[in-house]
């Protein structure tokens, strides 16, 4: 886990060594351990490694350069450094992440006459793509990357994103110069690149607290999309894909063939992210994704590891009964932190500088936490993301499946006492969508009367749009496709949120549910196995989601465990909002940075922290966060420099 920076003109143009440093420089938490740079030039078919320790700076003209910070986890010694050349030094790679088969790639490679001088898996890549081309080397790796690989043979740089976004990475163009970084921050240390707001996002971060797809908050920032590929060279800058989701039609299979195939490669996906040459550890929910993982980590594999958990001090919204219990049924050792008020307020700003966003949850935050800690120990997490998105986890699933059923019958029931407001409330709100702007409605963070309240000429049709084109790439039965379109859109912001907090103390975090053999199986599973539409069960809301994990679950973890009220990872913000340094925060820093901006009206925003501060309203706490992050976001990211921020407001 480390991370790149990178600049490139295809009009040949010389780019400075000193602002490729200044961009990797502002990421060093990415990678402590080593940094590396190395300038090319495809007019010239010559590269240069520069070492600005002993000013080492080539005075020859380079059009392109590569900077890389290392965080070591395999292969420790200097042999791992990067940028990584091949032997004629024709071809380089900074490369971010793991690649968990490639070792078993080796043998061929070295029988086709390749020489390895290390036992990482960079090396393993710069080979796979010398031998067989960029196509044909991103077929063969299953793991998480986001790379860059400069070519002086072709005259072609290739930067990849791993199949379904576990790694980031951002590109622009700027004035012909093409930027490219793991954070946004990187770029925008790029003299002359401005930090300017586009309003056509802003609607959509209002209403989903994210940006889909390849869009960004900043003018001219693209996201480069999971299992996206792109192509640098004279001619220009070209986007393709490598990689989609499958859409497959379901295999026939019993209950428990499904689950001992899924339990089967699943293992195979756990076993083959253990390897580290450092200390790994599980991050430990109480949920029973992160429990499986460290099930099968600890008991399966015997894997001597400890495990990490955030409580709260608010009891309605902790889970450290069950957390405590994961960990004595693995007999695991844990290791449980408590994320205060003071702490929340104290590293709010922090926590969005290295966001690059507006944090969609505030949760965030303790993940902040969590890995200040966890550093102590280890320097590898296992977690249990993606599960959720992958197996159906979500209430808006489970109602998907029924709203085939519903609707029709829906003019008669919405009269029934008690019974009709909750149908119409869950099926038909917003009312008269189709089922996919339906699915794709029921996702967002406000309803679209609480965005026109704060922007009164907010364009909701746009994002609904581009999200529609987004679950249409979805090509099988519509809870299927609802689960892709989660794992394109939700699931990547998830992902964006579990790097960027883990790397903030240089901690790697591994997510064994999105292998792509663990992804290829269930995607082919029966669809009764993900999520059953059923209202004749008991709980039938609880026991119709992620149906095969929760039978897996039962068998390590009993029912109590697996059929309890989940909490999820809340936090406690009603609390946090009715507090004096909330109060001073939003007296001093927020509503003057509002106010002046212009791009909300403030008094929608006094009058929901009024209700929040005053009637503990759920609803208000919701719709003001989403307000509190994209401010926040705008303070560190617009009105400061590009270094961390201190803690604002009033301590």
């Amino acid at each position: 886990m480390c991370g790149l920076a990178g600049i490139y003109d295809p009009s040949g143009a010389p780019a400075d060594p000193r602002i490729l440093r200044a961009m990797t420089d502002i990421a060093r938490h990415r990678g402590p351990d080593d940094q590396g740079f190395r300038m090319f030039s495809f007019t010239r078919r010559a590269s240069e490694e520069v070492d600005f320790r002993t000013g080492s700076i080539p005075k020859a003209l380079f059009e392109g350069g590569l900077g890389f910070n290392r965080l070591s986890i395999q292969d420790l010694s200097p042999n791992g450094h990067q940028p990584m050349a091949n032997a004629d030094k024709t071809i380089f790679i900074a490369f971010n992440g793991e690649v968990y088969n490639a070792h078993g790639y080796r043998p061929e490679l070295e029988a086709a006459g390749f020489h390895f001088r290390s036992t990482s898996d960079t090396e393993v890549i710069l080979y796979l793509y010398e031998k067989y081309g960029i196509e044909e080397c991103l077929k063969r790796l299953n793991g998480m990357f986001a790379f860059a690989i400069a070519d002086l043979r072709t005259r072609e740089l290739h930067i990849a994103r791993d199949h379904l976004g576990i790694k980031p990475l951002y590109w622009m163009q700027h004035n012909g110069t093409l930027l490219f970084a793991s954070e946004v921050k990187s770029i925008l240390a790029y003299p002359g690149v401005q930090r300017e707001v586009d309003e056509a996002m802003l609607d959509e971060q209002l209403l989903f607290r994210y940006n889909a797809g390849s869009g960004f908050l900043l003018k001219g920032i693209n996201q480069l999309r999971p299992g996206h590929r792109l192509v640098a060279d004279a001619s220009g800058v070209k986007v393709k894909r490598f990689y989609e989701i499958p859409d497959v039609p379901e295999e026939p299979m019993s209950d428990d063939a499904a689950m001992e195939a899924f339990e089967r490669v699943f293992e195979k996906s756990v076993k083959s992210q253990l390897i580290s040459d450092v200390k790994l550890g599980c991050q430990l929910s109480g949920g029973i994704d992160s429990s499986l993982v460290t099930s099968a980590a600890r008991e399966r594999f015997g894997q001597n590891l400890d495990a990490f958990s955030i409580i709260f001090e608010n009891n309605a919204v902790s889970e450290e009964k069950w957390m405590r219990q994961a960990a004595e049924k693995t007999r695991t050792t844990m290791h449980c932190y408590a994320l205060t008020e003071d702490y929340f307020f104290d590293n709010i700003a922090k926590a969005t500088w290295h966001y690059d966003y507006p944090l969609n949850l505030g949760n965030a935050v303790g993940l902040f936490l969590l890995s200040q800690r966890a550093k102590e120990h280890v320097t590898v997490l296992l977690s249990g993301d993606g599960a959720d998105e992958l197996m159906g986890g979500y209430t808006r699933f489970f109602l998907a499946s029924l709203r085939g059923r519903i609707m029709p019958a829906l003019p008669l029931l919405r009269h029934v006492p008690k019974l009709g407001p909750k149908l119409v409330r869950n099926f038909d709100v917003p009312p008269g969508l189709d089922d996919v702007s339906w699915f794709i409605k029921h996702g967002t963070a406000m309803r679209d009367w609480q965005v026109l309240a704060l922007r009164p000429n907010a364009d909701l049709q746009a994002p609904l749009e581009r999200r529609r084109a987004l679950f249409a790439e979805g090509k099988s039965d519509y809870i299927t496709n609802c689960l892709k379109y989660d794992m394109q859109t939700f699931m990547v912001e998830l992902l964006i949120r579990q790097d960027k907090m883990m790397m903030a103390h240089s901690v790697e975090n591994r997510v064994p549910f999105l292998d792509t053999d663990v992804v290829a199986l269930a995607r082919r599973l029966p669809a009764r196995m993900r999520v059953q539409g059923s209202v004749f069960k008991k709980s039938a809301m609880e026991a119709g989601t992620k149906v095969l994990l929760k039978k897996l679950a039962e068998r390590r973890f009993g029912t109590e465990f697996v059929h309890r009220r989940k909490l999820g990872f809340g936090l406690p913000l009603v609390d946090y909002f009715s507090s004096r340094r909330f109060e001073e925060l939003m007296n001093d820093v927020l509503l003057p940075g509002i106010k002046s901006r212009g791009w909300i009206d403030p008094a929608p925003v006094q009058k929901w922290h009024a209700r929040v501060r005053d009637q503990k309203d759920v609803w208000c706490t919701e719709a003001l966060w989403s307000v509190v992050s994209l401010e926040m976001w705008a303070h560190v990211y617009l009105d400061s420099g590009v270094t961390a921020p201190e803690p604002v407001g009033v301590g």
